[in-house]
């Protein structure tokens, strides 16, 4: 039966698997993130995936044979349920396309240093300030003027929007 099944890979070698595999046809899914590393004392964006060792490949057990996805270089087994390989559910794996895209879309939206940004909640609700830079994964620090002077104020991220 065509269905999506989840396969376990060696370390690092989800994209060798899945070169392999779309070489024979067959559909795969590696959801992956920009995530942000420090190589050498720099902060660069590296893309790694969502899940490290798995790989999503749409195929009939019944039409392509198992060996063929068993060999290729860098898978190590297909998950199982109960000893037998199951399929997952086709929405679980819309369900990750689309958060992933709903992610680009804010990744794409977030301010950088310099932006003026609008405060939606909290008492400087509707008050403008400078995005100054990002204060850990959920906040960021920005410059408000209060009383004729520029003071760092760290906010989450979800209570101020770019302009």
């Amino acid at each position: 039966m065509l269905g999506w099944y989840l396969l376990y890979c060696k370390g690092k070698k989800e994209a060798t698997a899945r070169a392999y595999l779309e070489q024979r046809n067959l559909s795969c899914f590696l959801p992956e993130a920009e995530v942000e590393c420090i190589k050498r004392g720099k902060r660069t964006l590296v893309t790694a995936p969502l899940f490290p060792n798995y790989l999503f490949v749409r195929f009939d057990p019944f039409q392509t044979p198992i060996t063929t996805v068993m060999s290729a270089p860098g898978v190590a087994s297909v998950v199982r349920t109960d000893g037998k390989i199951a399929p997952i559910e086709t929405a679980i794996v819309v369900a990750i396309r689309e958060r992933l895209k709903r992610a680009a879309v804010s990744l794409m939206d977030a301010p950088t240093a310099g932006d003026t940004v609008e405060i939606l909640d909290g008492p400087f609700a509707n008050l403008q300030g400078i995005f100054r830079e990002p204060d850990g994964d959920k906040r960021s620090l920005l410059l408000l003027e209060i009383l004729g002077q520029q003071k760092p104020i760290s906010m989450e991220n979800q209570m101020f929007r770019r302009l």
